[in-house]
């Protein structure tokens, strides 16, 4: 299991069983990771979004969706989530080149408006690695993960990826798509999605940028 801890001694990656994960990824090119962030740092994240704002977020002919503005919860994960050690993890589970950065958004699909995430295959922004998606809010019904090679659009893998705190790599490349489908029910669907990207590691100019 690979999850990811803030304590008063800073950010620490338990990653015992890379062999494991590392077999897994290569095969499906997506990897769970249950309980990724700790009951702490859940509570923390979940607090700054109960005290944030969303607004309405269009992604060109891909997305659209609600976007929380950079506040507290999105600081934090942005923090967290560039930590070295877990970069290193995520290389050797991977084998994706150097890592530079994180950078990532906190988004909502309300069940009861058109909210959708189209296949795609993020490579059009350049200098992603891999992708990443943290829930973040009670368990939805809906809003499955879902990737697919371009080639077969038959072989599809599925991730229900439900669970407060509970999160996924997944392999971004020309020859997969990826896509989101529609949440349905009541409850609405809040994740924390990013990419860990090539280049020079700046994390005053991350904590104050909007995500793209």
């Amino acid at each position: 299991m690979v999850q990811l801890t803030a304590t008063r001694r800073g950010v620490i990656v338990g990653d015992d069983d890379l062999d494991a994960a590392r077999e897994q990824f290569a095969r499906h090119h997506v990897l769970r990771l249950p309980h990724f962030l700790d009951d702490d740092l859940l509570a923390r994240v979940r607090d700054g979004i109960a005290h944030g704002t969303f607004t309405p977020r269009e992604d060109k002919d891909i997305a659209v969706e609600l976007c929380l503005e950079p506040g507290r919860a999105l600081h934090l994960l942005t923090f967290v989530m560039n930590a070295p050690p877990l970069f290193d993890a995520v290389r050797r589970i991977t084998g994706c080149a150097s890592i530079g950065c994180f950078t990532g958004r906190i988004y909502r699909f309300d069940p009861r408006v058109a909210h959708h995430d189209s296949w795609h295959d993020d490579m059009a922004a350049g200098g992603r690695l891999i992708g990443f998606s943290l829930n973040l809010g009670e368990p939805y019904r809906g809003g499955l993960f879902q990737l697919r090679e371009k080639a077969n659009h038959d072989a599809i893998t599925e991730i229900a990826n439900t669970n407060p705190g509970d999160a996924f790599l997944f392999r971004i490349d020309e020859r997969l798509q990826h896509r989101v489908t529609s949440v349905e029910g009541d409850a609405p669907k809040t994740a924390f999605a990013g990419w860990f990207i090539e280049g020079v590691f700046d994390l005053h100019k991350l904590l104050g940028d909007s995500p793209s």
